[in-house]
């Protein structure tokens, strides 16, 4: 670990060493496939469950779990198996998990990659869901396939050094000359993730994973009979959700509460978690009333 962390302040890397103690993993056998998650909080409080991003492992939502634990809440957070290549499969083994834990119903919370599990989730089990939060979110985008195929012809050829480079580039953006504290951890459990965990079937299925989603067939009129609320958090400057990205994927969640953040998706999603976490429970008590319609008001003037 030591060799990943030696850019990361001490007592940050000390930080993350101590939940990995403190988080050991639970296991589960779930038709041939185990699986891995954490489960941590308040067994008795409001279940939510916590939808990894791209790195696809529990840990990496360690600083939304420590932040989220002290709070009376009953934190369930899995990995992804590297062998599942559809999001379809994801959702359904995380459905699992959650009656296996005798978990009626949830908050689900997903943000980037993790949306997009989370959407697949509410539109096959809407009955497991009370609230779902989507951050950095976007809607399927079928020409979006062309451009995943021609990154899988790369992984299925390349050294597999320079598909954990793509990966890595990827994950971690262009980071500044004196990137926060808290970037620098993300990078090297990044970089330790990859070097340790990464195959090349794992690689290929996170983009498989990425295609299914696209693929996906959301209507506006697939939740018209759900009685759950949604949350969408936004960066005002994230290039990945235009304006028509943004507007298609509201239609999909009719009377969504929003929030926008100010800056791009690297400043807000790796840094701002507090914020998301103020935000977060303001919506779980009731507290947000910033609608989509606000939104198209603000639009408009």
């Amino acid at each position: 670990m030591d060799k990943y962390y030696r850019k990361v302040p001490a007592d940050l890397a000390e930080q993350f060493k101590r939940f990995r103690l403190e988080h050991p993993l639970k296991h589960t056998e779930l038709n041939g496939v185990t699986w891995e998650y954490i489960q941590s909080g308040d067994p008795s409080g409001q279940p939510i469950l916590m939808l990894p991003g791209g790195l696809s492992t529990a840990e990496s939502a360690w600083r939304m779990i420590t932040l989220l634990e002290p709070k009376k809440y009953h934190l369930v957070c899995p990995s992804y198996p590297p062998q599942m290549d559809t999001m379809t499969q994801l959702a359904d083994g995380i459905g699992e998990i959650l009656k296996q834990e005798g978990i009626k119903t949830a908050y689900v919370v997903g943000g980037a990659y993790g949306s997009m599990v989370a959407q697949v989730f509410i539109h096959r089990h809407p009955d497991l869901v009370t609230r779902l939060v989507l951050t950095h979110a976007y809607p399927p985008v079928p020409s979006r396939i062309r451009s995943v195929d021609t990154a899988l012809r790369l992984f299925r050829r390349l050294p597999m050094f320079m598909v954990r480079n793509m990966l890595r580039a990827q994950m971690t953006g262009r980071l500044s000359a004196n990137p926060p504290a808290e970037l620098l951890l993300i990078a090297a459990q990044i970089r330790e993730t990859l070097d340790a965990r990464l195959t090349r079937q794992a690689a290929i299925n996170i983009y498989l994973r990425m295609v299914d989603f696209d693929r996906q067939e959301f209507t506006f009129t697939d939740l018209e009979s759900w009685q759950g609320k949604t949350l969408i958090i936004l960066a005002e400057d994230d290039p990945t959700t235009t304006e028509t990205l943004r507007n298609e994927l509201l239609a999909l969640y009719p009377g969504a509460s929003l929030h926008m953040l100010k800056g791009s998706i690297q400043t807000t999603a790796l840094l701002e978690t507090g914020e998301y976490v103020r935000v977060m429970e303001e919506f779980f008590e009731g507290k947000t009333n910033f609608t989509t319609e606000d939104l198209e008001d603000k639009e408009n003037q």
